[in-house]
């Protein structure tokens, strides 16, 4: 018996895992789109963070994901209770809160800029970033500096709404 020829093979194969019983006039995604697995376009995401325990710090807050594109997302982040006047490193990475697995951030270090605290220990901060984000568990934390990533002062899983 002769094998199919690779195109038939193809073919039959995106025959069978399209739409079945899609209403008149739906459409599937168009040929040639980009398949991803980022966060849907559309959908903001947010976390609750809360102090971790690791340090005296009782940093906490929210911190809000507004998707610009595929890539870009305005950040808001209203931030209580932390460190009075210091520059605090932040980043969103995969898993739930406590993996503290280094050199984790998604989309490395360079889209995270640092959250600088008043005297007061407050920070208010809106800013721009660029970064894929993946479709699974991710959480947003906030460290001592830049040379202790893995002292967490405050902690949030990243949630849409």
């Amino acid at each position: 018996m002769r094998p199919l020829p690779l195109l038939a093979v193809a073919l039959a194969a995106a025959c069978a895992s399209g739409p079945s019983g899609a209403p008149a006039g739906a459409s599937a995604t168009p040929a040639g789109a980009p398949a991803t697995s980022s966060a849907p376009l559309g959908r903001t995401l947010s976390a609750s963070l809360t102090a971790t325990g690791m340090t005296t710090s009782r940093l906490s807050g929210t911190i809000t994901l507004t998707p610009l594109d595929a890539t870009t997302f305005n950040v808001a982040m209203d931030l209580r209770s932390g460190p009075a006047s210091k520059q605090l490193p932040w980043a969103i990475r995969p898993g739930a809160c406590g993996d503290v697995t280094p050199n984790s951030e998604i989309g490395g270090r360079g889209p995270y800029g640092a959250i600088q605290t008043q005297a007061d220990g407050a920070a208010h901060v809106n800013t721009r970033i660029r970064v894929k984000l993946p479709d699974q568990l991710m959480h947003i934390d906030i460290m001592q500096s830049n040379s202790q990533r893995d002292v967490i002062l405050s902690c949030g899983p990243l949630a849409g709404r």
